[in-house]
């Protein structure tokens, strides 16, 4: 994805996804009584977690989907199931 010069931050980050790969969720509460959830990656290599309100998980959520729709549509023919990094 290109950088958006528009935008400051502070880190730039890609994860990437495999497929059968094994996230943990969790819920808490946080120190100001709001609900949070979060979602943990963690392998000898590399962890990361993505954490958030459940409207903010939600909104992740549907916009995964729909970026693992459009990327189906767009390389139909390219776009079938690998497992173990053997197409299938």
């Amino acid at each position: 994805m290109p950088n958006d010069p528009t935008r400051r931050s502070a880190l730039s980050v890609a994860l990437l996804a495999h497929a059968s790969t094994s996230y943990e969720v969790d819920a808490w509460m946080a120190d100001n009584g709001q609900p949070h959830g979060s979602v943990r990656y963690d392998s000898d290599r590399a962890w990361f977690t993505i954490q958030g309100r459940p409207a903010a998980l939600r909104e992740l959520a549907e916009a995964l989907v729909r970026c693992a729709e459009l990327t189906e549509q767009t390389y139909r023919d390219l776009a079938a199931p690998v497992a173990e990094g053997v197409a299938g």
